[in-house]
């Protein structure tokens, strides 16, 4: 999530656009029709989840996450199922102002001990967005990294146990001036399918006019847009040849396979939004997964959102930073419970051939045998 998002400006709270326009039917993914998936604060439950059905787990209560006004700043949460228990990793804003990723545990998922903060730069000011990804015995994390104000780009560390990493330099930085990711890349989400790692970022090559940061280039028009790279070592990446992929402000995204279907969430003022897609090159856009509440602790929409699927026919989980302000700079990282039948019939990847699922190699997005 990029500093002071609050001034990016406010998303719209149903697009029908498609994100990247494709080229050919075997590149469509047809997306049934999506009105509110899931409704937090619908009592009756009939099309969405009841009130009672998002918790909040995490709050910015340690020095390292309270945040310089301190009411506390917790988001960007990544989550493994390893032996039956939960590891998260997520960002916190400290009371100096700077961004670190921590770690936490949990064995139901609802309640987490914390562990405290597991990688740093005391020399930048953002280290957050973890994206972590279990290759055998190796854990890689890509994270976005500022040096000063909002200029993000993309580092990669790696680790054997995923609470000692070592960094291992840059893996994307921001593209040429006036490109469509001249000024900043961030937010990571990667997968790892076929032998292949995938990276879906977000990225921007201007800032709103009223935006902190007065070095930045600024525009009236700005932007964000979601891009795509590869990489077969996890270190090396190479960007997509025609990116952007997705584009209506889209960002803090997570990418996951679901089923024959790529699902990608973004962040909003009006709640988890959701694009679809088979490739992971062509999206589109539907209304929104999640709206907030209504109560004061995600008022102003989620941030950052994360889909924890799971085997064995148990539900998905969304994870978000729930925003209490509309600055983004007060979150809390919450759970909403969904169903996971609902969500199959509501979306719908149809090309007119079988499309073989990715292997499950990711323990990102899956549970442990």
């Amino acid at each position: 999530m990029e500093s002071e998002p609050g001034k990016l400006g406010p998303m719209r709270a149903k697009v029908r656009r498609f994100c990247h326009i494709a080229t050919s039917a075997h590149d469509v993914c047809l997306l049934a029709t999506m009105y509110v998936l899931v409704v937090a604060n619908n009592a009756s439950g009939e099309n969405g989840l009841e009130s009672h059905a998002i918790e909040v787990i995490i709050r910015g209560t340690e020095a390292s996450e309270s945040a310089p006004h301190g009411e506390g700043n917790v988001y960007a949460p990544d989550i493994l199922i390893e032996n039956g228990r939960y590891r998260m990793w997520y960002g916190g804003l400290g009371d100096d102002g700077h961004d670190r990723i921590h770690y936490a545990e949990s064995l139901d998922g609802l309640r987490w001990k914390k562990k405290g903060v597991v990688l740093e730069d005391k020399a930048a000011n953002h280290v957050n967005d973890p994206s972590v990804v279990r290759i055998r015995d190796r854990y890689f994390m890509y994270y976005t990294v500022a040096g000063a104000g909002v200029t993000d780009r993309i580092d990669v560390a790696t680790s054997k146990d995923g609470i000692r990493w070592q960094r291992q330099g840059t893996a994307l930085r921001a593209g040429e001036p006036g490109e469509w990711d001249g000024l900043l890349v961030g937010r990571p989400s990667v997968l790892f399918e076929n032998g292949q790692f995938k990276m879906w970022y977000d990225g921007r090559k201007d800032l709103p006019p009223d935006a902190a940061d007065p070095k930045a280039p600024k525009s009236p028009t700005s932007k964000r847009s979601v891009g795509y790279a590869t990489s077969k070592d996890g270190l090396n990446w190479t960007k997509h040849d025609k990116n952007p992929v997705c584009g209506n402000d889209a960002g803090g995204v997570h990418v996951v396979r679901y089923d024959d279907c790529y699902l990608m969430f973004f962040e909003s003022h009006a709640g988890t939004m959701i694009a679809v897609s088979r490739t992971g090159l062509s999206w589109k856009n539907a209304d929104l997964l999640v709206r907030p509440t209504g109560k004061r602790f995600d008022q102003h929409g989620h941030v950052t959102p994360f889909l924890l699927v799971r085997r064995r026919g148990l539900p998905p989980q969304l994870f978000i930073g729930a925003a209490r302000a509309a600055t983004w700079d007060r979150n809390s990282i919450a759970r909403i419970r969904l169903d996971g039948d609902v969500l199959k019939q509501r979306i719908a990847c149809q090309t007119g051939s079988t499309v073989k699922s990715a292997p499950r190699a990711n323990p990102g997005v899956t549970e442990d045998d």
